[in-house]
């Protein structure tokens, strides 16, 4: 899924015109912590409620307090959902602006659809298990974990994948199977880590609590 795709309509941004009371007014009112804020059909900064909140003249504008910054961080249309998804985490923002391939601000994405449409990818209460796997970024290879799989007369339903370090990934990948003691014995050969398996019959995990904290991460 792409960014065009993840545009949401039911968040607006800012215009540098807006005063900081109508802004934080306005944020208030749909429920974010910050939003983007647009120049002429070009993305100027991102507002924050936490720094707005501390103007101490809330008649003044948002361009009177707050700079133009010229690498603000934002989603191209093309860019995928694996490549959005370091940009919200790297600058701490759970709303992105999307533009298009002449930097013309085009719609947002909030955070909040990506971690559902990601969770719902992987969906955790429908039959099959779910295998987690640390590996080095390096041997990341889709077709071939989703090869080692089929060989054990199984199939990847859905995968997510986060970085904890430098060079260091966590992959969940969500199976049509409960069975899964070949596929983990195949992936340990292959030298990757397995780190958690949940909803599996041969596997002696009290699954039920680590499912429900990670659909309560999602917000679901």
């Amino acid at each position: 899924m792409i960014a065009s795709q993840l545009i949401t309509d039911s968040l607006h941004v800012l215009r540098i015109s807006d005063s900081v009371e109508g802004a934080i007014e306005f944020m208030v009112s749909q429920g974010v912590s910050e939003l983007p804020i647009i120049e002429k059909k070009k993305l100027y900064n991102y507002a924050r409620l936490a720094s707005l909140s501390a103007v101490s003249n809330k008649q003044s504008s948002l361009g009177q307090n707050i700079p133009q910054n010229p690498h603000a961080p934002f989603a191209i249309t093309e860019h995928h959902i694996y490549e959005i998804v370091p940009l919200l985490a790297a600058n701490e923002l759970s709303i992105l602006a999307v533009v298009d391939e002449d930097g013309e601000y085009v719609g947002v994405i909030d955070q909040k659809r990506i971690n559902k449409l990601m969770t719902e990818s992987l969906t955790y209460r429908g039959v099959g298990a779910v295998v987690v796997i640390r590996l080095a970024d390096r041997d990341f290879s889709p077709s071939t974990i989703c090869r080692w799989v089929e060989e054990n007369g199984a199939k990847v339903l859905g995968m997510m994948v986060s970085q904890t370090e430098p060079g260091d990934l966590i992959l969940n990948i969500k199976l049509n199977t409960t069975v899964v003691r070949a596929i983990v014995a195949t992936f340990k050969r292959q030298g990757y880590s397995v780190e958690h398996v949940y909803l599996a019959e041969d596997q002696s995990n009290d699954d039920s609590r680590e499912v429900d904290l990670v659909l309560k991460f999602f917000d679901l």
